[in-house]
């Protein structure tokens, strides 16, 4: 469950965050045509965003690595 694993993170002061609303779904857009298949809307209601970045490490990697295994 992406939440679960989000306060894993949290706990681990790890951030994350839930994956961005597509724009479909924003209510600027409400009513407005869109061509969709359901397949971002099963990403954002699970996917998660997590930490990265040319400045991130090899330990930190590995670090967030492990705990999103953990808790798969």
């Amino acid at each position: 469950d992406r939440e679960q694993l989000r306060l894993k993170l949290q706990e681990e002061n790890i951030e994350s965050r839930p994956l961005w609303k597509p724009m479909h779904m924003q209510p600027v857009f409400e009513g407005a045509l869109a061509f969709t298949d359901g397949t971002s809307e099963e990403m954002f209601a699970r996917g998660i965003c997590l930490p990265s970045g040319t400045a991130m490490g090899d330990e930190e990697f590995a670090r967030v690595v492990k705990i999103v295994k953990e808790n798969l």
